[in-house]
């Protein structure tokens, strides 16, 4: 048991839900299971001049995966591409001012944004497509692990979150939400499909004009009327039994007047 501080009689004072967190279980995703192997892609053994150039078309199909995520030439033109990765909501431990549990939204699905603009305009006058591929996806990542600014603003700012309520593709490139082959589910909660796309909708963090997240002191985190405070079954059942109670002691008050 910790020792009490001051006259602080609180065993949490950040505003967070970690038992969210705790049952939260991140999605089983096999990169190297997502691809597919030489003989999906037209890869046989011969010695025949077609052999041999289906052979290098693999070639290129795992230089284009890697790469692009998409077809870059002629040469790989028709093939199944698909960009590798998975995009889904995942608990941040934290809530909203309105009471909400805020959530994170992780894009594993590349943007083509890995190398900066100059790189991506350069690459496009080449005539290439924009570099989605596995290699730019595990830089693309890196850049967001190595971003100081979430433990900053923990560190030195509040953890007093504004949040709003957003509806985003969830799933892999082609629309799943769980392995093909192992069954496994990617993505955990409720699935609405919009224009033939898996979404969820979950309260993330505000962001003002500038791209920067809105927090707002603890006071007002305080102040704010909680009205997201329920939002599993368990929630649900027990608002529904506080108004019952509610509702059955205005009655009893009603009949005794």
């Amino acid at each position: 048991m910790q020792p009490q501080l001051g006259n602080e009689k609180r065993e949490q004072i950040l505003p967070s839900n970690p038992n969210l967190f705790s049952k939260f279980t991140p999605p089983n995703y096999d990169f190297a299971g997502q691809l597919k192997t030489p003989n999906q892609v037209g890869v046989r053994r011969g010695d025949s001049l077609g052999s041999v150039v289906d052979a290098a078309k693999g070639m290129m199909y795992y230089t284009d995966m890697i790469g692009f995520g998409q077809s870059s030439s002629s040469f790989t033109s028709g093939m199944d591409f698909q960009r590798l990765g998975i995009n889904y909501f995942m608990p941040s431990g934290l809530k909203c001012s309105n009471g909400a549990d805020m959530w994170t939204y992780f894009e594993g699905i590349p943007k083509g944004d890995a190398l900066g603009t100059r790189i991506k305009n350069a690459i496009s006058e080449m005539g290439l497509p924009e570099m989605r591929g596995l290699a730019p996806g595990m830089i693309e990542d890196s850049k967001a692990a190595l971003n100081p600014q979430p433990i900053l603003q923990a560190a030195f700012g509040n953890v007093y979150p504004v949040c709003e309520k957003k509806r985003l593709p969830v799933g892999d490139d082609k629309g799943q939400i769980q392995d093909p082959v192992t069954k496994d589910m990617w993505v955990q909660g409720e699935i609405q499909t919009i224009d033939g796309r898996p979404t969820q909708e979950r309260w993330v963090q505000a962001k003002d004009r500038n791209g920067e997240p809105i927090f707002v002191t603890q006071k007002q985190w305080e102040d704010t009327p909680k009205t997201e405070g329920f939002q599993d079954g368990n929630g649900k059942k027990e608002s529904l039994l506080l108004a019952i109670v509610f509702l059955s002691v205005a009655f009893g008050i009603h009949c005794r007047r």
